[in-house]
């Protein structure tokens, strides 16, 4: 096992703390830095049905105004978390299981769609049929919001060390993620960014619209 794999191990048991998470996101992230990635990009409003594709424990709605807020995650230990943190206050609703389109009824459909580290932990097939699933959840004129690691020609080395070791294991390059996008959104639009975290990493947020 490489040094990179080793590393990306340890830091998946880590990282699959709810707490550990919420906190090492929080300071890697920080907490305005965050906000202004939720009014820039994801521009919510009082109301609005947003659909939180891998949710983790939940941490989305620290940036939210009250919405109308689904989030769904696999790991039934962020779930529970994010469960006692804010379902339990009426905030949001949290579901153990993967998202897909029997989840919901055929009236759901949601203004937003937030994939936040989603798109980097999967394989080309699988990223078209998340692509393929937002596009059919979305109401008319709703985005897709995605954000994740990026590889570029340009970035230093320590930008492209950390995401090396990143736990998702297809981190792409902004053409690699817009053409995957691309064949289910005809409108979108891709921006590339090394100031959205506390360390250097280098973020690329896609928006698609229905």
């Amino acid at each position: 096992m490489s040094d990179e794999s080793v590393m990306r191990s340890v830091i998946s048991v880590i990282m699959s703390h709810p707490v550990i998470y919420s906190n090492v996101t929080r300071i890697l992230r920080g907490k305005t830095k965050t906000q202004r990635f939720f009014d820039m990009y994801v521009r919510p409003w009082p109301g609005c049905q947003i659909l939180d594709i891998g949710c983790g424990p939940g941490d989305a709605l620290n940036f939210l105004p009250p919405v109308d807020y689904y989030g769904f995650d696999q790991d039934p230990f962020y779930i529970e978390s994010a469960k006692n943190r804010f379902e339990n206050k009426g905030k949001g609703k949290f579901f153990c299981r993967a998202v897909s389109r029997i989840a919901f009824s055929g009236e759901d459909k949601f203004d937003i769609i937030l994939a936040m580290g989603i798109l980097h932990h999967l394989n080309d097939d699988e990223a078209k049929q998340l692509f393929e699933l937002a596009y059919h959840l979305l109401k008319p004129g709703g985005r897709l919001i995605s954000y994740d690691g990026c590889y570029t020609k340009t970035q230093s080395w320590m930008r492209k060390f950390i995401l090396d070791i990143d736990r998702g294991k297809f981190v792409r390059d902004e053409k690699s993620y817009t053409s995957l996008a691309s064949t289910t959104f005809a409108h979108l639009l891709s921006t590339v960014r090394e100031d959205l975290l506390n360390v250097p990493y280098t973020i690329i947020i896609i928006e698609c619209q229905k």
